[in-house]
């Protein structure tokens, strides 16, 4: 029996899709590897995924031919090496993959699953969440992902994305404070009115979720910033809150407007008797909208001014939008494909350049490098090269960056030219010990 290897890719700082970071490890000649990314965008020091973001409690490997299942496999997280670290390698696997085969990947989720009746239409039906209305720091988060076609002589990834949305608050730089003790050390952060359920795998385009029940509210988490803070997590399930309350997925409410009954979070400074309350909506104030709450996407808030003391009851601050605050939202989907060594990385804005037909001079990505000390990725013939083109006659060209230069913590365009009918592709970024992979692909 031929055997199959698997490389899971989590997160401590960046996370890699069949990328390199110093010595490759050595893999099974014999079959290609599956690579798992479970990926976290960077969008400040604090954003990074912590190991229990990126830990397998327990992993399903299911196989189909079309819509007929082949075979299911249960792996444990024991039997993962490094589990929760950059690079987790699985055990071999019991059984072959065949050319062709849609291989679905599920981790963390409840006990028991229908794996009888499992077609990759059903997941949901048959994989359910863990009774979790929602997760905090150390808790196993659950995780989708699948392989459309599986090809002995390809390289794959299969991109695991997290069922639940992450959500941190953080103080801006140099905030304004009238109250003059509204601070990390004195601030507690709880969400309220959110999903208490989900799904797997993602049933549409539109994070509709599974209405909630109001009154619902998370483990209190910490704001970034304080001192020792373990826990400054909070995962709830996806939901439509842009137009929808808590309990009803019928009416719309209006993207625009206010509603007591919206998921929101609520800020508690200091102890009794003296403790005051404040409310923050997933709002973008620039389009004056509220927000959806997306599975795998990072949700930060971040205190700029504190205009007035807050109120001095919860339901006072439930009940009115957060006028006593000013505060903004970054969303972060987790898009961005990221080679790192922990310290220095490289960055690229897709990990599959997708293309039609050839191109010329065409902007197909951007690229960046990122270097604590301020440097950056030197560019020169051997730090963006091409390999692995097909088919035989067929050419890629890199038309910008030039050869020369560098390319420091701004995005940069990458423009190619293809010929001869350019099927696939690789262009390697060399950074020191990294080199990071983005692949080109023809498709119909």
């Amino acid at each position: 029996m031929k055997r199959i290897t698997l490389f899971l890719f989590g997160i401590l700082c960046f996370t890699a899709c069949n990328n390199e970071i110093g010595p490759e490890p050595r893999i099974d000649t014999e079959a290609r590897q599956i690579e798992l990314r479970i990926p976290d965008a960077q969008v400040s020091v604090y954003s990074t995924a912590t190991v229990s973001e990126c830990t397998i409690d327990t992993l399903w490997v299911l196989v189909f031919n079309g819509n007929t299942k082949r075979w299911v496999e249960k792996i444990a997280g024991n039997d993962i090496v490094n589990n929760g670290q950059a690079t987790q390698l699985l055990p071999q696997l019991s059984n072959k993959l065949e050319n062709g085969n849609t291989i679905i990947c599920i981790a963390n989720v409840a006990p028991n699953p229908d794996t009888t009746n499992i077609t990759p239409a059903n997941i949901n039906t048959c994989f359910k969440t863990r009774s979790n209305t929602h997760y905090s720091g150390g808790d196993f988060l659950p995780m989708y992902g699948k392989i459309d076609s599986w090809a002995p002589s390809g390289s794959y990834t299969c991109l695991m994305t997290r069922s639940v949305a992450k959500v941190q608050v953080q103080m801006g730089t140099a905030p304004s404070d009238v109250t003059g003790n509204f601070d990390a050390e004195n601030v507690t952060c709880q969400i309220y009115d959110f999903a208490q359920s989900g799904y797997v795998q993602r049933p549409g385009s539109t994070p509709a979720g599974i209405s909630g029940t109001p009154g619902l509210y998370t483990s209190p988490f910490d704001i970034l910033q304080k001192e020792g803070a373990t826990n400054t997590n909070a995962f709830i399930y996806e939901y439509q809150s842009s137009i929808y309350s808590i309990s009803n997925t019928n009416t719309n409410i209006g993207i625009k407007n206010f509603h007591v009954m919206r998921q929101h979070i609520i800020l508690t400074k200091g102890t009794a008797p003296n403790t005051r309350y404040y409310r923050l909506d997933f709002y973008n104030s620039v389009d004056s909208i509220f927000l959806d709450t997306e599975r795998n996407h990072h949700y930060i808030f971040t205190i700029n001014k504190v205009r007035s003391e807050g109120y001095t009851s919860l339901t006072q601050a439930q009940n009115n939008p957060g006028s006593n605050i000013e505060y903004t939202v970054r969303i972060e989907d987790g898009s961005q494909s990221i080679t790192s060594n922990g310290q220095y990385a490289v960055v690229t804005s897709v990990d599959t350049v997708k293309l039609t037909t050839d191109v010329t001079d065409q902007t197909v990505a951007t690229f960046r490098s990122i270097d604590p000390t301020g440097g950056g990725l030197n560019i020169d013939d051997n730090s963006i090269s091409v390999e692995d083109i097909q088919p035989g006659g067929a050419a890629l060209t890199i038309t910008s960056p030039s050869t020369s230069g560098s390319i420091a913590t701004g995005n940069k365009d990458l423009k190619i030219t293809t010929t001869g009918n350019l099927t696939q592709a690789t262009i390697l970024f060399k950074y020191g010990n990294i080199t990071h992979r983005l692949y080109v692909k023809k498709v119909p």
